[in-house]
């Protein structure tokens, strides 16, 4: 069987915790530091796609993979 390269699109809640030295450099802030604390709130699966590898590393052929949605179930070739 050949092996196949699964991809997933998900929705993300999170709540971030950072600690600034004064309220100007908060907002100046535009991305969370790696110090920030992470919280996952939520995850919502949006989309899964499916491919066949070796057709993937190839690219001669069509896609043939399989996309699943969370609100439209299995569409094939979109």
């Amino acid at each position: 069987m050949s092996k196949v390269i699964k991809t997933s699109f998900y929705d993300a809640s999170l709540k971030i915790d950072e600690e600034f030295d004064n309220a100007k450099l908060a907002a100046e802030s535009n991305k969370p530091s790696d110090k920030a604390s992470v919280q996952i709130l939520d995850l919502k699966l949006e989309m899964t796609k499916i491919k066949n590898k070796l057709k993937e590393q190839d690219g001669s052929q069509k896609d043939t993979g399989l996309k699943a949605s969370a609100r439209g179930g299995v569409k094939k070739d979109e």
